[in-house]
C-alpha cells in the first residue's frame, strides 16, 4: 500500500515494545500519522478502565492517527503495541512533502478513510 522506502526519508522510525502505549485517547499532540512497518497494534477505547474494549487490531501496512494529523483533533482511541513493532511517524511538518513526492500515499490514506467511514455508517444503520 505504501512505498515505505520513499517515506523513510520524510518520517521518523519508532521501535515499540509489546504493550507499549503509542498514543493515548484524548491526547492532542503530536499530530502524527503512523504507518506500521512490522508488528501489530491494538486500537482501544477507554484504555485502563474496567470497560475498555479493543476496537480492532492493525497490522503491517495499516496506519492510524490520520484524523489527528489532518484535523488537529484529540486522539479518539489509545493505541498499544500488540507485539514488538516498527512504525513510521509522519508529522505535520512533513506530510505535505510526503504527499507531493508520493501521491500514491495520499490515495492509499484517502481510500482507507472512505472504507472506514463506510464501515461506521453500516454500524449506525
Amino acid at each position: 500500500m505504501f512505498d515505505t522506502e520513499a517515506l523513510k526519508a520524510y518520517s521518523n522510525t519508532r521501535q515499540c515494545t509489546k504493550d507499549e502505549v503509542i498514543i493515548k485517547e484524548g491526547e492532542e499532540s503530536p499530530y502524527s500519522l503512523y504507518i506500521i512497518i512490522s508488528g501489530s497494534v491494538q486500537v482501544i477505547k477507554d484504555y485502563g478502565h474496567s470497560d475498555q474494549s479493543v476496537v480492532t487490531v492493525l497490522n503491517k501496512g495499516d496506519f492510524f492517527g490520520e484524523m489527528s494529523l489532518f484535523m488537529k483533533k484529540p486522539r479518539s482511541a489509545t493505541i498499544v503495541a500488540a507485539e514488538e513493532s516498527v512504525l513510521l511517524e509522519v508529522t505535520q511538518e512533513n506530510i505535505h512533502e510526503v504527499i507531493r513526492l508520493n501521491p500514491q500515499t495520499f490515495y492509499s490514506i484517502f481510500k482507507t478513510l472512505c472504507v472506514r467511514v463506510d464501515e461506521l455508517k453500516a454500524l449506525c444503520n
